[in-house]
């Protein structure tokens, strides 16, 4: 899906973005630039063909994200632990994105 792949790269610009603007905390590690073997989750966000994911790649601390909905339905802030977290349906999830700090 077109549409997919485009919020994709987005978030993964927006990613590579908060990782040189952040604040540092114990952990940041930086990318080296080589593409994601396949099978391995993206950093950020990461949706499939059902489900809306945010995959938060640092193993230390918890961080807010700002969750996008569709049809003009008000969005929220999370706080996600490392790893994947499951956001919802992508019929109901528009995107999601780091705030930019740890909770």
């Amino acid at each position: 899906m077109l549409g997919t792949r485009i919020l994709k790269a987005i978030g993964g610009t927006l990613a590579a973005l908060a990782l040189t603007t952040a604040p540092a905390y114990a952990g940041t590690a930086a990318s080296t630039g080589s593409p994601p073997e396949v099978g391995v989750a993206a950093c950020g966000w990461d949706p499939d063909a059902f489900g809306a994911y945010y995959n938060h790649c640092n193993s230390s601390v918890w961080v807010w994200i700002r969750v996008e909905r569709h049809l003009g339905l008000p969005g929220f802030d999370r706080c996600v632990p490392p790893g994947r977290t499951y956001l919802g349906s992508t019929s109901d999830v528009r995107y999601a994105w780091y705030k930019g700090s740890t909770c």
